[in-house]
């Protein structure tokens, strides 16, 4: 019976530790996101004339 207790008690931490784990990811998600959108209206509108041209190599 204790065993069985314990497992039980064992499980409800478990289901407490993924349920943190999946919020923690969401909320990661969620700046990343952010930060992608920003990162693309940088990306868009830095220097679009010079898109798709290689610059020159000191080498």
């Amino acid at each position: 019976m204790k065993k069985q207790q314990e497992m039980i008690e064992r499980s409800k931490v478990e289901e407490g530790v993924k349920e943190e784990l999946r919020n923690m990811v969401n909320e990661a998600d969620g700046k990343l996101d952010v930060l992608e959108y920003h990162m693309r209206r940088y990306c868009d509108t830095d220097d679009v004339g010079a898109f798709g041209k290689e610059q020159q190599s000191d080498d």
